[in-house]
């Protein structure tokens, strides 16, 4: 589909299409893009399964005021609590690197009351992090994953508008994604935030490509 001249709403309402005219699939794969998609893509899920709980991997919350501008790839989840698509106790985010999100963000998740795992956090202790996320989803019935690609180490994946150091490194990604699927509960994903111009060799590219065939593998 060419959405033209980056038009995000037209973008949302196609997403928004399809996914009504194709519901009995039994997963799907969204690959962006910005992540304002998730907003458009999660919320067509939310009404085919009830109970979807969200997990984002991500170095930053994506809470920003939406008053202003109402689709971005800053705003997703505040959009998707505001309008009370998704509750905070259905909502985990993975790998936010505190330092790059502003007081005012840090204060604004507290309010909201979502669940977030800091990247020191996980780093300082990735097996008894693995043991925390294994018993948080075991209650939940579907799982919607929401990956930014810049919660990845720039050594790694350098193709991101916000690549940075101290992400995940591929051995983790996979370890994240391995519990998840051990669970057959993930019905969607999704993969944000590429940026080819900033990519070297194709590397970032290469990681999704190989990230979309290891999950299919094993559905």
């Amino acid at each position: 589909m060419d959405f033209g001249n980056y038009d995000t709403y037209k973008a949302h309402n196609f997403i928004t299409s399809f996914l009504n005219e194709n519901k009995n699939h039994k997963f799907f794969i969204f690959i962006g893009g910005d992540h304002s998609i998730t907003y458009a893509t999660f919320k067509s899920m939310k009404s085919i399964y009830n109970n979807l709980f969200l997990i984002n991997l991500d170095k930053h919350f994506d809470i920003r005021d939406w008053s202003v501008d109402n689709i971005s790839s800053g705003c997703s989840f505040s959009r998707l609590l505001d309008e009370k698509i998704i509750s905070p106790s259905d909502l985990l985010e993975i790998g936010i690197l505190e330092f790059y999100n502003n007081e005012k963000l840090l204060q604004k998740a507290k309010h909201y009351g979502f669940e977030y795992i800091s990247m020191m956090e996980l780093k300082q202790n990735f097996g008894k992090f693995l043991e925390l996320l294994k018993k948080k989803i075991e209650s939940v019935d579907f799982i919607y994953l929401s990956f930014d690609i810049d919660v990845m180490d720039i050594s790694v994946c350098p193709g991101s508008s916000a690549n940075s150091p101290f992400g995940l490194n591929t051995y983790e990604a996979l370890k994240i994604f391995d519990l998840i699927l051990e669970t057959k509960k993930l019905i969607a994903f999704d993969i944000v935030e590429v940026n080819p111009i900033f990519d070297f060799d194709d590397m970032t590219s290469k990681f999704c490509a190989f990230l979309v065939a290891y999950i299919l593998n094993q559905l």
